[in-house]
């Protein structure tokens, strides 16, 4: 069996930033994560209270999971900046956010497109059935 530890070292891999992230965010980072794979995919049977998979789960399904978190963790850190750039003062002013903004967008974009891609690839195509 699989424990939910795969899939956070998976997500951990990703962010280069080191910001302390509540638990509790994490666990609902997985929760959606498992969400949309099952919405695209299949039930993974996940016991949210031992953290295990009834199964063994496969490294691009433990990959894909970590990649969902990531897309919730980076839409997330691009609301932040968002909100960053919107504070403008008399007295402050905040340089380089629009570089940030662009380039956290275009990372979302892209990661977008990977997991719709990856999900592509894991799907059963009819074609192949007989």
């Amino acid at each position: 069996m699989t424990t939910n530890e795969a899939i956070l070292n998976n997500f951990y891999s990703r962010p280069q930033s080191k910001v302390y992230l509540d638990e509790n965010l994490i666990k609902q980072f997985l929760e959606n994560a498992l969400s949309d794979y099952e919405l695209e995919l299949s039930d993974l049977e996940f016991d949210s209270t031992s953290g295990q998979f009834a199964t063994m789960l496969n490294r691009s399904t433990i990959n894909q999971l970590g990649a969902l978190m990531y897309r919730y963790y980076l839409s997330r850190e691009l609301d932040r900046v968002l909100k960053l750039t919107n504070i403008v003062g008399k007295d402050i002013g905040l340089t380089g956010m629009g570089d940030a903004k662009r380039t956290m967008q275009l990372r979302l974009t892209d990661l977008d497109k990977e997991i719709a891609n990856r999900f592509n690839k894991m799907k059963t195509n009819s074609y192949y059935d007989e």
